[in-house]
């Protein structure tokens, strides 16, 4: 039975019926997976009538995915956020990065695309039996071609179409889910850095791809350390939306080409020793961006306020 007496009126619903935070979060992480992935896309096939896209309904398609994540992660985020916390900054804090957090920040990023770009070339040359290659080359063409069809512009208007469609949403609409909503509730039962790694697996895995789940991964893990470390998820919006945008504009200028995604076969290849002395030397470089970092962010992690108990209110 739940002791009234502990709780005050400002109590959110969480705390009232002191709900554990890990339950919260993946009852929140499981109602919001389907009703992106099943409801909207369900709405998606409905609207479009095919399950191909093609430049006659990419236009329709892009459309509807940014309203599936306004309508079906967006909004359900702010209403789970009001569940957890009757104070929106317990949920999503904000600060506007300072310069050198930004300049390290980005400089971290560049690396660890670096990075994980050869890891692609280099798991694209890991060896399969013939059987399951030809099992899984189909689908990986297939969510290559899906995506740059999703990404690709003719035209500057198309250009800045896709931008918000692939950089500006997304970089809106899931950190303040992954990074607001989901970090901040494994903050009140986890260490913040423990709950910027676990936040990070949970980012990768939910995009549904397994060619790039490590690269996701790394890349969540590292949007994690950002909002822990600047205690704000301002940095963490910037930061997806460069690395989106720079995504689209790569293709966008026929940049991509082996960057994005690597070549199979044909072509000069790059020898492999080459490939790890370069992996090694932009890890290096990765790990010191990251300790600057951490260094002209100290101030802002001694200032933060301790994760919320929900279990202790102050004064009672």
């Amino acid at each position: 039975m739940i002791d009234t007496d502990r709780h005050t009126p400002g109590d959110s619903f969480v705390e009232r019926n002191e709900i554990n935070p890990f339950v919260f979060a993946f009852l929140t992480l499981f109602i919001t997976f389907v009703l992106y992935q099943l409801v909207a896309g369900g709405l998606t096939y409905l609207i479009v009538g095919d399950t191909n896209i093609t430049r006659e309904n990419v236009g329709r398609i892009r459309l509807l995915t940014m309203l599936g994540q306004v309508f079906f992660i967006l909004i359900p985020t702010l209403w789970f956020a009001r569940l957890l916390s009757s104070d929106w900054k317990n949920v999503f804090p904000w600060k506007l990065p300072r310069l050198p957090e930004m300049f390290f920040a980005v400089l971290g990023l560049v690396f660890l695309q670096q990075i994980f770009h050869i890891y692609l070339f280099l798991q694209d040359r890991i060896p399969l039996p013939e059987s399951l290659k030809r099992l899984i080359d189909p689908i990986r063409q297939m969510l290559e071609e899906l995506y740059r069809t999703i990404v690709s512009a003719e035209s500057v208007p198309e250009l800045l179409f896709v931008l918000l469609i692939v950089a500006i949403v997304p970089a809106i609409v899931e950190e303040l889910f992954f990074r607001g909503l989901i970090q901040s509730t494994f903050d009140r039962v986890l260490s913040p850095l423990w709950s910027a790694i676990i936040v990070g697996f949970i980012f990768g895995f939910y995009h549904l791809n397994p060619f790039a789940v490590i690269p996701l991964i790394g890349i969540g893990c590292y949007f994690g350390l950002l909002r822990y470390r600047t205690g704000s998820v301002a940095l963490a919006i910037i930061a997806h939306f460069l690395n989106n945008a720079l995504a689209v504009t790569l293709v966008y200028f026929h940049l991509d080409d082996g960057a994005m995604f690597p070549p199979r076969s044909g072509g000069e290849q790059p020898e492999s020793g080459a490939l790890i002395v370069q992996l090694v030397l932009f890890v290096m470089l990765f790990a010191v961006s990251v300790y600057a970092f951490y260094r002209v962010t100290s101030r802002d992690v001694a200032n933060a306020s301790p994760p919320v108990d929900t279990g202790v209110v102050e004064g009672r």
